[in-house]
């Protein structure tokens, strides 16, 4: 792209397809011809010849090749950064003056969300969708914040229930809830019988559930103090490290390791595997989950409904449940 009269962005010409600028965020947000065409299911053709009008209204160039790609120039920053609140108002426009029945609707929801925070909501949202409500599918990110926002923004996802403590200022984040790690053992554990020291944490062997997201356990991400000390089993007939709580929960009932699980999923799965729920012999911080969603979902009938619907399971429910296990 060859650049002409140089133009700031607040000197913008006037009267512009809107489209470009549809098309110009895509670009910008994937910083891909090929992606953002595949997003807006139209043809790369169509995406270049749209990107190289806006830079001749612009005056500048807006992408420059970096090697096999594309990179954003300073100026499309600024740009972006001056379109961004106009686009979220556009976008959100047309599905905000829309009439949302939950018991008529047809739509389908997409909502990213661990596999321990799924099992406790799916039975919940199936039970509504016998009922005519409209069906919430869950999908297990095992992601980074990154691309947890990626979908949200190339809208792949609806709503991300997550604990990151980023803020992305394209997307809300809502507290959902609180819930805490607690120590897990078999019922009839040799050595664990009520409370246990923290010489005796250090002292047993662990099943240690991997965060891949922090590449840590979910003890040593949450602890206050350093935990290396803790021994993780490296030689027996159980498998030492995984990644799903339920996998936890099963291997800690079939072996004299212990583990450290989400107090709610522990008290849902204490009689079915006849385990012990002990408090953390260590200072442990809490677990915060909170709702995430893109702004333009904001004022969405369809999406509120979607929040306050996640938000009452937790409360009448899962939360719920919580509360009484911890008086």
């Amino acid at each position: 792209m060859n650049k002409v009269t140089q133009t700031s962005p607040e000197f913008m010409p006037d009267k512009i397809d809107l489209n470009l600028y549809r098309v110009f965020s895509q670009v910008y947000h994937h910083q891909s011809i090929t992606l953002a065409a595949e997003q807006l299911d139209v043809t790369q053709a169509a995406v270049s010849g749209s990107i190289k009008r806006l830079s001749q209204l612009c005056g500048q160039d807006l992408f420059i090749r970096n090697g096999r790609g594309i990179i954003a120039t300073h100026y499309a920053h600024q740009l972006m950064e001056q379109l961004l609140p106009s686009l979220e108002v556009l976008e959100g426009l047309v599905e905000n003056t829309k009439v949302f029945d939950s018991n008529t609707s047809h739509l389908q929801f997409t909502v990213l969300a661990f596999e321990s925070i799924t099992d406790q909501l799916l039975p919940h949202t199936l039970r509504l969708q016998q009922q005519g409500n409209p069906l919430i599918t869950f999908k297990d990110q095992n992601t980074n914040e990154t691309q947890i926002n990626e979908a949200l923004f190339a809208q792949q996802a609806d709503l991300a229930i997550d604990i990151t403590d980023s803020r992305d200022s394209t997307l809300i984040y809502q507290p959902l809830a609180t819930d805490e790690i607690v120590l897990i053992c078999r019922q009839n554990h040799p050595r664990i019988s009520g409370p246990v020291s923290t010489e005796q944490f250090f002292a047993e062997q662990h099943i240690k559930l991997n965060l891949t997201r922090a590449n840590a356990s979910i003890v040593d991400f949450y602890a206050e103090n350093n935990l290396s000390n803790r021994k993780v089993v490296a030689e027996c007939k159980v498998v030492a490290e995984c990644n799903s709580l339920l996998s936890l929960i099963s291997l800690v009932a079939q072996s004299d390791c212990i583990g450290a699980c989400s107090k709610s999923l522990a008290y849902k799965y204490q009689q079915a595997f006849h385990i012990q729920i002990i408090d953390m012999p260590v200072k442990i911080n809490p677990i915060q989950l909170s709702l995430i969603w893109h702004r333009r979902q904001q004022n969405n009938p369809a999406h509120k409904w979607l929040r306050q619907t996640i938000s009452d399971i937790y409360q009448q429910h899962i939360q719920a449940n919580y509360t009484n296990h911890s008086k």
